[in-house]
């Protein structure tokens, strides 16, 4: 797909490559085409190709990526994208070639391999959820009364309450599904809690970031709106969502209720924590 004399980026499919020469081709074509796998030069005319990466992480984010390159390593300039994953294979190897096209297969076949978006103050946020003492806290009658209470205001199929932690989302109340967890690169949540405003996805079959998702459909999601938990300090820990088994749209209002039951569970789990400390404080004393 890629070799020495070939143009420094392509996208492969099942049955064909489509190779680009620069990041503003290929964003364009990732904008409005599926893709099975990317295979990207790093050094291209107007960025790197952990530009392309990133951008395939926005419209694609289940796709597997192979940065295959001359560059070293220790001379790629991962900054600004710590969380994006890639694999990476030194094109210099005598047998890179041959290795590539195994590897690019094996990602294919097994989506070896994903990444996912964080928000800028990742560290920070997982401090300030860690501050919780989720499991000492009574809170899930409390959880459970609300999402009950959320799932038929809106009449909707299923609501729940998640934190999303370093590697996963685990719902502490979940009504009209018995769900635990989901991997952080399998929830819709990893991309709703990156906005500030409530995020719907109408059908997720419509939307290139998730129509690929084998284990939303698994769980019959094809409508999805989630709304921020957010602390006082500013850091979101978790989200409210609502989910349906078919398309459907959320107005302004809707959105707005829904983003005031987020501040009703964020407000429930600061009084339970607060009250904790408070028996703490008090047993030290």
């Amino acid at each position: 797909m890629v070799s020495q004399t070939s143009p420094p980026l392509s996208k492969t499919t099942p049955t064909s490559p489509l190779t680009c020469t620069s990041v503003a081709d290929a964003v364009e074509v990732l904008e409005t085409d599926s893709v099975a796998c990317v295979v990207t030069e790093y050094d291209l005319p107007d960025g790197t190709g952990l530009d392309v990466v990133d951008a395939l992480r926005e419209h694609a984010s289940q796709t597997p990526c192979v940065l295959y390159t001359d560059a070293n390593p220790g001379d790629i300039d991962t900054s600004s994208f710590e969380n994006v994953i890639v694999e990476y294979l030194n094109r210099d190897l005598p047998d890179a070639a041959d290795r590539l096209g195994f590897v690019t297969e094996d990602v294919i076949a097994h989506s070896a391999q994903v990444g996912f978006l964080v928000p800028d103050d990742e560290d920070s946020r997982l401090e300030a959820l860690d501050a919780y003492d989720v499991d000492e806290l009574p809170i899930e009658e409390s959880f459970d009364r609300l999402t009950d209470l959320i799932t038929s205001h809106f009449d909707a199929a299923v609501a729940f309450i998640g934190l999303i932690e370093e590697d996963e989302e685990n719902f502490l109340a979940c009504t009209g599904a018995d769900w635990d967890s989901l991997t952080r690169e399998d929830t819709i949540c990893t991309h709703s809690m990156l906005q500030e405003e409530v995020m719907v996805v109408e059908d997720i079959t419509e939307d290139k970031r998730f129509a690929e998702n084998q284990q939303l459909r698994d769980l019959g999601i094809v409508s999805y709106a989630g709304a921020n938990m957010t602390t006082p300090e500013g850091h979101t820990i978790g989200q409210v969502c609502l989910i349906d088994h078919e398309p459907r749209s959320y107005s302004p209002e809707e959105q707005a209720e829904l983003q005031q039951f987020a501040e009703t569970a964020m407000e429930i789990l600061e009084l339970r924590q607060s009250l904790l400390n408070a028996v703490g404080t008090g047993a030290k004393a």
